[in-house]
């Protein structure tokens, strides 16, 4: 396979990984039920981080929240690897406007533990709606005004939200409760 191939390969199966299907609707497959498969708004480009994402909205009611919320919105998300430059580990870094949505860029490092990086990413899509829940902020001197209007400073060069920090917290407590595997008698 010629480097280009794989190139395509890798992104058509990143691609594939934004498209999402719920629970319901594979019950609803099952039973013969026709469905369209849902396309999800919170994306990303690396397998890593769409396998962490996917295990984020099973295990935390917070963070299933938010991605629905996402979902129902005129928003795209793209989550990416990536250093903010700030001293802190993730950010919501862009935003602009492309035709009838709004695409918005959020960069985590990757370099620690799960259910870090899950909080982390929980506390970014929480900024992400507050963004989404305002028509207004389509550039980055919008987001800009819009934090510095609605937040406060996090770091000399970065604004933070009460409902942003409660929401990475939420996350972090969730993901970390045990799962209960059902025994099979």
């Amino acid at each position: 396979m010629t480097k280009t191939a794989r190139k395509v390969m890798v992104a058509m199966a990143i691609a594939m990984g934004t498209i999402g299907v719920s629970r319901a609707e594979a019950s609803d497959r099952e039973a013969g039920t026709p469905v369209a498969p849902v396309a999800m708004r919170v994306r990303t480009n690396t397998l890593a981080l769409a396998t962490l994402i996917q295990r984020a909205t099973e295990r935390s009611t917070t963070f299933r929240g938010l991605v629905e919320t996402i979902n129902a919105s005129d928003g795209i998300v793209y989550v990416n690897e990536g250093e903010c430059g700030h001293g802190v580990r993730a950010c919501l870094v862009a935003v602009s406007a492309a035709g009838p949505n709004r695409i918005l860029w959020v960069k985590v490092d990757t370099r620690k533990a799960d259910w870090d990086l899950m909080a982390s990413v929980g506390h970014e899509l929480r900024h992400a709606v507050e963004v989404l829940g305002n028509p207004t902020v389509t550039s980055n001197a919008a987001l800009y005004f819009f934090y510095a209007r609605i937040g406060h400073r996090g770091t000399k060069s970065s604004f933070e939200t009460q409902a942003a920090v409660q929401a990475g917290h939420a996350v972090r407590t969730e993901v970390r409760r045990p799962t209960v595997i059902a025994q099979v008698q």
